[in-house]
């Protein structure tokens, strides 16, 4: 039966590949990636001489028809992101839909689990990870905002990747928001504590009260040279982030806790 095999691939360092994944890698007809001269570099690495078929965010509804014409006659297709597991944060998962709506049963659909940004971060993160919120890059520009106040007001801790370009800016975001919070709580506070009586309104106000920003860990270039890992206070990783040129290089992963 033709397959679509979903391969993670190293995130950084190049050992991190298993071996079923370097066998696949190896089998497949086609092997689609997000950018052919990235995953180039690690076929090179392997001695995988499968050819390789660009599949990115922007590639034409011609290109995932021919992708899907592949497998209709009878071709293996692995699809790789650059780095870590295709369909996190790119747009694997759109293949994968398109791949279940036209064949259904007759075109397996199969997962070569590996590295994740995320599952790395969270498991050395030191923050309670049992449930947490991954809500991947923060919009640019419109959105951002509210994407930030959805961060502030989960239950549970919350992932999301930045880029080098704005890694200062969703910080800084994040640290006013977060006094914001704490400004109110205080306000309420005072409030209440004024307050003679009308128990149940104490109790309202109470309840308008949001739970603030207390641990945060930055991530950046993890399983990689320069891997670092930021702790502690959002001033104190904000300051040392900005302070350091070498510091704002790389990818970063941002696990927000409460």
């Amino acid at each position: 039966m033709p397959t679509l095999y979903i391969v993670a691939t190293p995130i950084g360092n190049l050992e991190d590949i298993s071996m079923r994944a370097l066998r696949i890698l190896g089998e497949v007809d086609f092997i689609l990636c997000e950018d052919t001269r990235v995953t180039a570099k690690l076929l090179s690495h392997y001695s995988v001489k499968t050819p390789t078929i660009s599949y990115h965010q922007h590639s034409s509804e011609k290109k995932q028809a021919r992708i899907l014409n592949l497998l209709k006659d009878g071709n293996s297709l692995a699809l790789v992101s650059d780095a870590g597991t295709p369909g996190i944060s790119d747009p694997g998962g759109k293949l994968v839909q398109a791949v279940i709506e036209k064949f259904n049963a007759s075109v397996r659909v199969e997962s070569v689990p590996g590295p994740s940004a995320v599952t790395a971060a969270l498991s050395i993160s030191g923050i309670p990870t049992d449930k947490y919120v991954f809500m991947g890059f923060p919009p640019h520009k419109k959105g951002r905002q509210t994407f930030i106040e959805r961060i502030t007001d989960s239950i549970y801790p919350v992932v999301v990747y930045e880029s080098k370009h704005r890694i200062i800016k969703f910080l800084e975001e994040l640290k006013d928001l977060n006094k914001k919070i704490i400004k109110k709580n205080q306000a309420i506070d005072d409030s209440v504590e004024v307050r003679h009586g009308a128990s149940k309104k104490k109790k309202e106000l109470k309840l308008q009260k949001r739970t603030p920003v207390t641990s945060v860990v930055v991530c950046r270039e993890l399983s990689k040279m320069h891997e670092t890992v930021y702790r502690g206070g959002l001033d104190h990783i904000t300051e040392q982030i900005k302070n350091n040129q070498d510091d704002q290089k790389g990818e970063f992963v941002v696990i927000v806790g409460k």
